[in-house]
């Protein structure tokens, strides 16, 4: 076949090709979708219409619980569910279905399931939460008969901010809720109430309150052995209930917890419950108690009407009364007694509240004149609905304190993870406080391809009081001396300590002890430095990175030493004797680090504030890929500015450099240089060598390995 053929027969392939997709393949496809868009037409018209408005109302509930789901990180309880289902098998999470320790077994055997299906990342942890919370929503919204009742309990559930706070996280609570709102619209002669109220103890074992609740109804319509039968078991149940209430409030009373008043136990129970805010917290700089006042209002008309169907003899209206009150006073008696008392724990009741408030809504004044008008019809109710949602959104979009403003609501393990892991060094000693917070430690490592330090954890503060005495004052004088004494040891050999530290919860195993300072001993030692240099620290939203540098070895007069000796002299002021440089694993890789140690000392007394800059280069009289720019020690303290160094002092600096991600494998150079207030380069002088362009020294050179070269 020669080449004229060869073409000719490529076009006719193309022109009948052509043809078969123009005349059949296009028509063919057409004709499908239309006949499966009129099938779905005909399926969704034919469908009842409580089946249509539960698609909607979920998938209307379903945005607002899926936008930004993964803008937070993970805080101190979703590290907890991580390091749960991570941590146990099927085998030992399936046992625990039938164990007293473990809170809410069901929960961790599905995300377990979940993550192992679809990965663990912030958004596939918090999906289900998602997904239960907007279940959860559309079936509620089926217990309201009518529009536009049905219509502004939907808006009103998809904006309520502690609702939406617990579908974007990876706790049980929304899985709870929508347990909660089938048995909220059952009765005890469907079936599903009795499959419901079987489950609900494995989906938290506060679920035993539920249950003694809803068995209260059914007693009371009962007579003679039926009437005992259902009364035992709601003791037993309620029985159980307390009996984990108090076991869980001794555990925390023995963590030092203060005790609250329980009167504002249920006022922070209400404003949680209607705003996600504490009562005597500010909105826009409007008192919480203000804003809640809608909601109020629209509670207590709700609660009338139910109390006068129950007089009239409906049990539903008797059941959503118990189930709205009964928990909520539990709770508030027995938690109320800690510090650690949280609203989610009446969680059971919140449907109820919804339902009495649209109940509320209804409320319409008759015969009204105002001005010259008359108006026969006053829907106020609806009128303060509208109200209550106008302060639904001001809670989700608060600046610095709503959900979705944008700040961070979370601890955010995520930014201070990132930096340690731009800080740290081999020769650092990494210090994570409380111990408990280790989940996240290991959770976040993987925001550097580099292995982490192992922190150390300084458990004699969550272990307790060892010795004898009862008096508060000893007991932290003994955590003092047992701590100094760790630290001390952990230490040794190390020139620069880093500590990550959550406040809020360490203050419940080593509480305050300045008035002035948010930290305990572990938190103090590094706030204010003893013999040490401060080095500069990070504080976002709940967790800190605080670090403090040693002028010497921690026992030893000796300071550290390099290990790489280097003769350079900047400027005729500054002496680097050397650098270490290793990295923190087996090889340099991209978006890791490259860490340093500079040593430095004075040969003249500094006359400026010197800076230095350190670029990762190949060719380095082009821009660098990447630089550490900044004075000694981040420019804290004394050992910060060069004007305060003695002449033939020792110090050292610790610094590095992030690799960028996508940098390709290959040898790199490292450079140094000095420069002052006005920009310009100190000259360099090196017996060594490795000058370039007179003011930038070659410290090293590194070669990056590309994480696929490693696995091959």
């Amino acid at each position: 076949m020669n080449d004229v053929v060869f073409v000719l027969w490529l076009e006719r392939v193309y022109g009948n090709l052509k043809s078969v997709i123009q005349t059949r393949l296009l028509p063919a496809l057409q004709s499908y979708f239309e006949d499966s868009r009129s099938g779905a037409e005909v399926i969704w018209s034919r469908s009842p219409a409580h089946i249509r408005w539960f698609l909607f109302a979920f998938a209307f509930a379903s945005i607002s619980r899926l936008w930004r789901l993964d803008a937070q990180s993970l805080w101190l309880d979703e590290g907890a569910t991580w390091a749960e289902i991570m941590g146990k098998s099927y085998y030992v999470l399936a046992q625990e279905l039938f164990s007293t320790d473990a809170a809410y077994p069901a929960y961790h055997l599905f995300l377990k399931g979940w993550v192992d299906v679809v990965g663990d990342t912030e958004y596939w942890l918090r999906f289900p939460s998602a997904i239960f919370g907007a279940l959860a929503v559309a079936l509620l919204t089926l217990a309201i008969p009518r529009q536009p009742q049905r219509g502004f309990l939907l808006v009103l559930l998809s904006t309520a901010p502690m609702l939406l706070w617990h579908a974007q996280d990876a706790k049980v609570y929304s899985m709870l809720l929508c347990v909660a709102v089938g048995l909220t619209m059952s009765t005890w002669r469907q079936k599903r109430w009795w499959l419901l109220l079987f489950l609900l103890p494995f989906v938290h074992r506060l679920g035993f309150m539920m249950i003694a609740v809803l068995l209260i109804a059914p007693a009371l319509q009962h007579t003679g052995l039926r009437r005992r039968a259902f009364a035992v078991a709601a003791f037993s149940a309620g029985l159980l209930s307390v009996i984990g209430i108090a076991v869980s409030i001794r555990a925390k009373a023995a963590a030092g917890a203060q005790v609250v008043f329980p009167l504002q136990s249920l006022l922070d129970l209400v404003a949680r419950f209607l705003a996600d805010r504490r009562w005597n917290d500010q909105m826009l700089s409007v008192p919480v108690w203000l804003w809640v006042c809608p909601f109020l209002l629209l509670l207590l008309l709700g609660i009338l009407q139910a109390y006068r169907q129950f007089r009239s003899g409906n049990a539903a209206s008797l059941q959503l009364l118990l189930l709205a009150f009964t928990p909520v006073f539990v709770v508030v008696l027995s938690y109320g007694t800690t510090a650690a008392f949280d609203a989610r724990y009446a969680l059971f009741s919140a449907p109820a509240w919804f339902i009495l408030m649209i109940h509320g809504a209804s409320w319409t004044v008759h015969n009204v004149t105002i001005g010259k008008r008359h108006f026969s019809l006053l829907r106020t109710g609806r009128m303060v609905l509208l109200i209550a949602l106008l302060v639904n959104l001001v809670s989700l979009f608060e600046p610095a304190r709503g959900i979705f403003s944008g700040a961070p609501v979370k601890e955010e393990w995520r930014i201070i993870m990132r930096e340690l892991a731009n800080r740290v060094t081999p020769n650092d000693l990494v210090v994570l406080h409380p111990p408990y917070a280790m989940p996240l430690y290991r959770y976040y490592r993987r925001v550097t391809p580099d292995p982490l330090p192992r922190p150390v954890l300084f458990t004699v503060f969550s272990e307790g009081y060892r010795g004898s005495s009862t008096d508060v004052t000893a007991q932290r004088e003994y955590q003092r001396r047992s701590f100094d004494m760790q630290f001390k040891a952990a230490s040794a050999g190390k020139h620069r300590a880093l500590l990550i530290i959550a406040a809020d919860h360490a203050a419940q195993i080593d509480p305050p002890i300045d008035s002035s300072s948010p930290y305990g001993w572990v938190g103090l030692y590094f706030q204010f430095p003893q013999k040490t240099w401060p080095c500069g620290g990070m504080d976002r939203y709940g967790v800190a990175l605080l670090c403090q540098s040693f002028p010497s070895i921690v026992g030893s007069a000796d300071p550290p030493q390099p290990e790489k000796v280097i003769e350079a002299e900047f400027g005729g002021e500054l002496k680097l004797r050397g650098i270490t440089i290793k990295p923190l694993g087996t090889f340099y890789l991209p978006n890791g680090t490259v860490p340093i140690e500079f040593y430095w000392q004075a040969v003249k007394p500094p006359t400026q504030n010197y800076r230095m800059f350190v670029h990762l280069c190949q060719r380095c009289n082009e821009p660098p890929y990447a630089q550490n720019d900044g004075p000694p020690l981040m420019g804290y303290g004394d050992a910060g500015l060069t004007k305060t160094w003695v002449i033939d002092d020792p110090l050292h600096d610790e610094r590095s450099i992030v690799i960028p991600a996508d940098i390709k494998a290959g040898n790199y150079a490292l450079l140094i240089g000095v420069y002052d207030d006005s920009g310009k380069r100190l000259p360099v002088v090196s017996k060594d060598g490795g000058v370039l362009g007179s003011d930038r020294l070659i410290i090293s050179t590194i070669r990056v390995i590309n994480q696929s070269a490693i696995i091959r």
